[in-house]
């Protein structure tokens, strides 16, 4: 099977959909911090690529997208469904706990604290390994 690959223009789309629903403006104020960060994760490199498997490589983008900010608004919800749309295209999910009382996920958690540089790149792509799951 052939990866199926994100690219600069689906994630574009995918921000003016996660700032529509908040009723935030969509704008990119960093195309070059886009098209890096979509690079830094589909490197080239060990197959499929650098990071290995889909779940690295999904990890690997959710953690460049969410630090390189490249949106004025919804860079944390961009990066987290562009790397649930990138694993979904490949036939994959991710499950993860979520918390009611909090009003949280694990998975909006984490990839906060990856933003915040409270983890590293490599626990992030860790996580995602322990969460995907092929799609039934």
């Amino acid at each position: 099977m052939k990866i199926q690959l994100l690219e600069a223009e689906h994630i574009l789309v995918i921000n003016q959909e996660v700032c529509a629903r908040e009723k935030q403006t969509s704008h990119c104020r960093n195309r070059h911090a886009l098209e890096s960060a979509i690079g830094a994760a589909f490197y080239p490199g060990v197959y499929p690529f650098q990071y290995g498997g889909l779940a690295s490589v999904a990890g690997a983008l959710c953690y460049f997208l969410a630090k390189a900010h490249p949106f004025i608004d919804g860079n944390k919800r961009t990066a987290g469904i562009a790397s649930a749309i990138f694993l979904d295209i490949n036939g994959y999910e991710l499950r993860y706990a979520i918390n009611i009382q909090k009003g949280s996920n694990a998975w909006a958690e984490i990839i906060d604290q990856a933003a915040q540089s409270a983890i590293s790149k490599e626990t992030l792509m860790k996580w995602y390994e322990t969460h995907m799951t092929k799609k039934k």
